[in-house]
């Protein structure tokens, strides 16, 4: 009973947020029907939104219909012991949760790093992701930049934009191992587990995330801001992030000492 009630105060407290609001706020930022998107959200910034993240969802796919895509990551981060395509949940946040579980959603299969599209391109850009490697340039990600796609970052920041990962992979840099960390998953035709790779993550710090790397982006005007209620927005193109990240870590990783670590 308590736990409802602090819910239902600081519901009464928040900015009210409707499914126009967020259709409104978009557009102005220049989302329109046939973009190619993806998303990083937090429910929790927007204030309190009317119906929850399936109103996000659904203002994010009325935005890009009837030919745009939509893509958010449903990342476990290693925490799943066997990734399962249909019963691993993300660990994003709600507004990805939910967008997974629409009937039309496609998933990608990464022991890690899945993502979730739903539109004409979904099935494209999903396919192949355990070949592709998680950062790969033939990933869901690297497709959506190669096609000239867009990064949305709802109430968060660039600390959660992955498409850095991408510059940083193109690059060479070794603070990563790449495909290196033994996972498993389940096949989703057999139902039986077999071997799948992800990568070893950093040791140590890095001096281009994240804000380095927005300062040099915000330099060359390649954000565009917004804002609905309480949630700031920002708007830029996927493949802007992973050149300008790799053209940092040609300049900075090979004097850094960050290698790394020995596991997930």
């Amino acid at each position: 009973m308590w736990k409802w009630l602090k819910r239902l105060w600081r519901s009464s407290r928040a900015v009210h947020v409707t499914r126009a609001d967020i259709v409104g706020g978009l557009r102005a930022l220049g989302v329109s029907p046939g973009d190619l998107v993806q998303v990083h959200s937090s429910l929790s910034s927007f204030g309190f939104v009317e119906g929850g993240a399936n109103t996000v969802v659904d203002a994010l796919l009325e935005l890009v219909a009837p030919d745009g895509t939509v893509m958010v990551p449903t990342f476990n981060h290693g925490a799943e012991h066997i990734f399962d395509v249909s019963a691993s949940p993300s660990y994003n946040g709600a507004i990805s949760e939910a967008f997974r579980h629409r009937a039309q959603a496609v998933r990608s299969i990464h022991a890690t790093h899945a993502y979730a599209a739903i539109g004409p391109l979904a099935k494209e850009l999903c396919a192949g992701h355990l070949k592709a490697g998680t950062f790969g340039m033939a990933s869901p990600l690297g497709k959506l930049a190669q096609l000239g796609g867009w990064v949305l970052l709802l109430g968060v920041g660039m600390n959660r934009c992955t498409a850095g990962h991408l510059g940083e992979r193109k690059a060479g840099a070794h603070c990563i191992g790449w495909d290196q960390e033994p996972r498993r998953i389940r096949d989703p035709q057999t139902g039986r587990v077999v071997a799948a790779k992800a990568d070893i993550w950093r040791n140590g710090p890095c001096q281009i995330e994240w804000d380095p790397l927005e300062r040099r982006m915000r330099e060359r005007g390649r954000i565009q801001d917004g804002r609905i209620g309480e949630c700031r927005l920002m708007r830029m193109k996927a493949m802007d992030v992973i050149e300008i990240t790799a053209e940092m870590a040609r300049e900075i990783c090979p004097a850094c000492p960050t290698m790394p670590m020995k596991g997930y």
